[in-house]
C-alpha cells in the first residue's frame, strides 16, 4: 500500500506536481502513478493514484529491513536511489 506524505505541504502545492509518497513495501512502488498515467487506487483514496511529475519520491519502509527512496526521472520511470 502507497500514500501521500501530507506533511510536506511545499510540495503539495508545487505546479510541477511533485509528490512525496510514503509506501510500505518496494513492491509497492509498480503500482504508484507517473507522469500523465494514473497508479492503482488504495481503497476509498482517490488522490495518491493521480499522475504526478518528475521529482517525486516515494520511500519505502520494507517491513523493517531498512527504508529505500525512489524518485520518478524525467523518462517516467521510478528509479532506486
Amino acid at each position: 500500500m502507497f500514500w501521500i506524505d501530507t506533511s510536506d505541504t511545499g510540495r503539495l502545492q508545487n505546479s510541477d506536481r511533485q509528490i512525496p509518497f510514503w509506501a510500505d513495501s518496494e513492491s509497492d512502488v509498480a503500482n504508484l502513478p507517473k507522469m500523465g498515467i494514473y497508479g492503482v487506487q488504495q481503497g476509498d483514496d482517490t488522490t495518491s493514484c493521480r499522475p504526478v511529475g518528475k521529482g517525486s519520491t516515494c520511500m519505502c519502509i520494507n517491513n523493517g529491513s531498512g527504508s529505500t527512496l525512489f524518485v520518478l526521472n524525467s523518462n517516467n520511470e521510478w528509479i532506486k536511489m
